[in-house]
């Protein structure tokens, strides 16, 4: 292959990203933890990342809700806000409250207008995810029309099952971090089977064909397009969309379209 060719071939692609609007669902700030090669991204210089990988907007995340308290990763996460791009949104990190506190997340009174999901951490926080124990929070994101984030590595498949069941309109996003979600195939897509409000996000989906399965077995609007940046590689789950044997437009609702609706982003 010349180098002539091969530009081209850089080039086309590149065009095929623009085109299809990519949308993130896992942007991170913060010192990554547990990923000794990434290294953190700025708040002042997360626009410039993101336009370096075509993408035209995205969730942000704190790693200190997950490694401190959620209190302190809103907090920061928050005042960081204030810096980025308008076509940046909130992912807060949320408990189950105490009684007596304020709702409906911990440390925060009135929710930031920029704020489109939340996401738990029910293993690293010590909690059962169960409707008892997060019902008030599920019945309010219903409510608020936003969608509750979990990593596979931070549930258990049954309390997930249950917790789908229980509360049918509200949209769950099952992340595929901080491991390949590649052996746990068998219960994903038996929750996206029985569950029409699952979505799976792509950043860590590995196994071959696994995006045209899903599309073919349950429909293209259960995947997301998420990078988890800046521990891994954006081009990545960008490539497995483009690669995937799908019309343009089924690429267009993963890259970007699916989490749009979700969270109510134009």
């Amino acid at each position: 292959m010349t180098t002539t060719t091969l530009e081209c071939l850089i080039d086309e692609r590149r065009a095929m990203v623009q085109q299809l609007r990519f949308f993130d669902a896992g942007l991170w700030l913060g010192p990554p933890v547990g990923f000794p090669n990434a290294e953190e991204v700025s708040p002042s210089r997360l626009d410039e990342t993101m336009r370096a990988y075509h993408l035209t907007g995205g969730l942000v995340s704190h790693w200190r809700g997950k490694t401190l308290s959620a209190q302190d990763g809103n907090q920061a996460l928050l005042e960081a806000l204030d810096d980025m791009d308008e076509k940046v949104y909130a992912v807060l990190t949320g408990l189950p409250l105490l009684p007596g506190d304020a709702g409906p997340l911990p440390g925060l009174g009135t929710p930031p207008p920029r704020l489109r999901g939340v996401r738990l951490f029910p293993r690293s926080h010590n909690y059962p995810l169960t409707d008892w124990c997060v019902g008030t929070l599920c019945e309010w994101l219903i409510n608020q029309r936003m969608p509750l984030f979990l990593w596979h590595t931070e549930i258990d498949w049954p309390s997930l099952y249950q917790l789908a069941r229980t509360f049918p309109q509200l949209a769950l996003v099952i992340e595929t971090q901080v491991q390949k979600i590649l052996y746990h195939t068998r219960p994903l897509f038996t929750l996206l089977r029985d569950c029409a409000n699952v979505h799976v996000e792509l950043s860590n989906f590995a196994g071959q064909g696994f995006i045209e399965y899903v599309a073919r077995e349950v429909g293209t609007a259960r995947l997301i397009y998420g990078s988890f940046l800046p521990m891994c590689d954006p081009w990545v789950p960008i490539g497995l969309i483009l690669d995937a044997r799908l019309t343009d437009e089924e690429k267009r609702l993963i890259a970007g379209d699916n989490l749009r609706r979700l969270v109510g982003t134009d």
